[in-house]
């Protein structure tokens, strides 16, 4: 990430263009573009550390290391929708039929 305190890596369009994509925000001033766009930075920077340290090969960080930090840390809890844990299909069909059994519901419909 930058080291510069006055220069940041995300893209300011793009972060204007999520922020505005809320009906609650009719427009953004420079500041609080470039103080979102800079607290994000370090929201991942932070996230990819922690990720890091608690992964087993630490000179490489990957999607399960996200997902395990994402799962293990209650703050974060918001993330699971984004950074679910990855699943093998044969799981994922295993886990749909305990459930159809447990509720009573048909595949067939």
């Amino acid at each position: 990430m930058a080291d510069d305190k006055g220069k940041c890596d995300l893209p300011l369009s793009r972060v204007r263009t999520i922020m505005k994509s809320s009906p609650d925000v009719s427009s953004i001033n420079q500041e609080a573009l470039f103080l979102a766009a800079k607290a994000t930075e370090m929201f991942i920077q932070s996230m990819a550390q922690v990720s890091l340290e608690q992964s087993t090969d630490r000179n490489q960080l990957r999607y399960n290391d996200l997902a395990d930090i994402v799962d293990s840390i209650d703050t974060l809890q918001f993330l699971q929708d984004i950074i679910p844990k990855k699943i093998k299909a044969s799981e994922y069909f295993e886990i749909i039929k305990k459930w159809e059994a447990e509720n009573g519901n048909d595949s067939d419909s």
